[in-house]
């Protein structure tokens, strides 16, 4: 009851504030969430200032932890986006699920238990605070959103289906915020994931019976090359250009963006051995970019 008491005073608030001609956050409880998370953030970034990073290892693990691309140099993003792996740099529902991986782990002997709606609050929590310490970006709410409603779904037995709780999840981002229709990542963020839904997810069930690393291989591209058509319409328009490569890229870059993320919380949490590792990482990450960059028709500009 308490938990749904929470959800339902916070959805009440999220919904208030718009109705009102106010953004959410503008609202009480909304504006002490988020200055709250907002301060949080601050503080973890003074944190790994201190630790004597170089600007370009800094401003690549704030980018991808925090949300904040204004610290990133102009020669990395340029690498990123010719490389065709700018959305890891630009936080949205890939680092949202990397997050709820590692915590749904944890989590999993739970799910099934009289203990699942106390492990489902916890997965909440941790999902919209990290949303709200990364200033809400639109496209990292509709992952939000999504994952919370699959998550009840399941735990209330009910059949799930991707299309729909797409569709719920963007409409619900719209009735707060009408002008979000317009926002880039939000539509590449719905593009992609319809692609992955419609494209992606089909074709990994034909490679069940693959061993462990094939299996993770094809899907891997299946996914990256499903979300890659179906943002392209969106990609010509706004940026005419193509990043060729870009789901080879993604192969690559993801699992290293991962292992980033999760030594990045050890920085942050105080194990300074994290250091050295992700320093490696990061500058693994960017060889693969400056190689995928240099190849070929890599990056095409109409």
């Amino acid at each position: 009851m308490l938990v749904g008491a929470w959800c339902c005073g916070f959805l009440f608030y999220l919904f208030l504030g718009n109705s009102m001609g106010q953004t959410w956050v503008e609202c009480s409880l909304g504006e002490s969430l988020f200055s709250f998370w907002e301060k949080v953030s601050d503080a973890l970034q003074v944190r790994l200032s201190g630790i004597g990073l170089d600007e370009n290892t800094f401003g690549q693990i704030v980018a991808l932890t925090l949300g904040d691309r204004q610290i990133l140099s102009t020669e990395i993003k340029q690498l990123y986006r010719e490389a065709g792996a700018s959305h890891l740099l630009a936080l949205s529902g890939m680092h949202l699920g990397i997050l709820y991986g590692a915590f749904r782990l944890i989590m999993r002997n739970l799910a099934y238990t009289r203990w699942r709606w106390c492990a489902f609050a916890a997965i909440m929590f941790v999902l919209w605070s990290y949303a709200l310490m990364t200033g809400c970006p639109k496209s990292l709410i509709r992952a939000a959103l999504m994952t919370s409603l699959a998550l009840l779904l399941q735990i209330c037995g009910e059949r799930r289906d991707g299309i729909d709780i797409l569709n719920v999840s963007a409409a619900m981002v719209l009735l707060v915020d009408p002008a979000s229709l317009w926002d880039i990542g939000f539509q590449l963020s719905c593009a992609a994931m319809l692609g992955i839904i419609i494209l992606g997810i089909p074709a990994t069930e034909n490679w069940r019976h693959l061993p462990l690393l094939p299996r993770l291989v094809l899907s891997s591209l299946a996914i990256s090359i499903s979300a890659q058509l179906a943002t392209l319409p969106l990609t010509l328009l706004y940026f005419q250009s193509i990043a060729t490569y870009s789901a080879l890229t993604s192969l690559v870059a993801i699992p290293l963006t991962t292992l980033i993320i999760y030594f990045s919380i050890g920085i942050y949490a105080g194990m300074p051995w994290c250091i050295p590792v992700v320093k490696w990482l990061i500058w693994c990450q960017n060889e693969v970019m400056k190689l995928v960059s240099s190849m070929p028709g890599a990056y095409i500009e109409f």
